[in-house]
């Protein structure tokens, strides 16, 4: 076995370990330190597993967007005692032993009972990788084979955006009163996340990249410059909600273009596919980055805007 054999075997180890520590641990703050260091190996887990795409996803959103919104929580909330009521905490403890031991056969049963995998899906999107407008294999079966269910996933995130308004007061602060110090960080943070969404945008064209991983940046620059004092990033407004919605609105646009004027519904046309796709995926990591962001912000309570 080689070392890299051996560095796979320890972090799969590492990982699952973690996520019992996670799990089981009684102080919420500590929880939330393992969560976001299991959030961190996952990253790196995925990356072996020669997933780049999924990895850098995972950090941002898994380690970090989630993870903000657990320390945001956390701010707002005195540490909860854990005395008390030791046999409901046997209780929860062993309904989750229990939901985890059927989960577990359930995926045992669902597993064994799969075919081997025949090959033939990567050969037939590289067949037609040519015609799709997209050199990666995934952005093309994201934005042209399969983009029913990035449609869906982009109504999913504009759906959670905006039940996370609803769900708030409306009256989170327009711009925080952040430390001078504090706004210099975000002045020098904000242009590298802006420029690394950028780049996650462009590069989605010919490797792991795209308007997921550049609106989880967008998001994550619009939430420093908020933190930090910046003006005009709450996302606040009917500007902001714009913005959540032109993701599902253009690509129900395009759907019902391509239905009326091409050769049906989100079949792109192979002249122009390219245009197109880098068009619609701009569109969208603005929309999904709006949306991440008001999701964080929508439920800031107003006592805790000082900073």
């Amino acid at each position: 076995m080689d070392v890299l054999a051996v560095f796979d075997v320890v972090l799969l180890g590492v990982v699952v370990v973690t996520a019992a520590i996670a799990v089981m641990l009684r102080g919420r703050q500590a929880t939330v330190a393992v969560f976001l260091i299991f959030g961190v190996l996952l990253a790196v887990l995925w990356a072996r597993l020669g997933a780049p795409d999924i990895a850098v996803a995972e950090a941002v959103l898994g380690g970090g967007i989630t993870g903000a919104l657990l320390v945001d929580a956390l701010s707002d909330r005195a540490q909860a005692s854990v005395d008390g009521a030791p046999r409901h905490r046997w209780l929860v403890g062993g309904f989750g032993v229990a939901a985890a031991a059927v989960l577990t056969a359930g995926l045992l049963a669902v597993t064994t009972r799969l075919g081997s995998p025949t090959g033939t899906l990567p050969a037939a999107v590289d067949a037609e990788l040519s015609r799709s407008g997209a050199e990666h294999p995934v952005t093309a079966v994201l934005l042209n084979f399969r983009s029913f269910d990035t449609l869906l996933e982009i109504a999913v995130v504009m759906v959670a955006a905006f039940a996370a308004t609803a769900a708030s007061d409306g009256k989170w602060a327009r711009r925080l009163e952040a430390h001078a110090d504090l706004g210099r960080v975000g002045a020098l943070l904000v242009p590298v996340t802006l420029l690394l969404a950028g780049w996650f945008l462009v590069a989605g064209t010919t490797r792991p990249g795209g308007a997921f991983q550049s609106g989880a940046m967008v998001a994550a620059g619009l939430l420093i410059a908020y933190l930090t004092g910046a003006r005009g990033t709450s996302t606040r407004g009917a500007a902001g909600e714009w913005l959540v919605a032109l993701g599902t609105l253009s690509f129900v646009t395009l759907s019902v273009a391509t239905a009326l004027w091409g050769e049906g519904w989100l079949v792109l046309p192979e002249a122009g596919a390219s245009t197109l796709i880098l068009t619609l995926e701009t569109v969208l990591a603005l929309s999904i980055g709006v949306g991440l962001a008001r999701i964080f912000l929508a439920n800031r309570r107003a006592g805790s805007e000082a900073r």
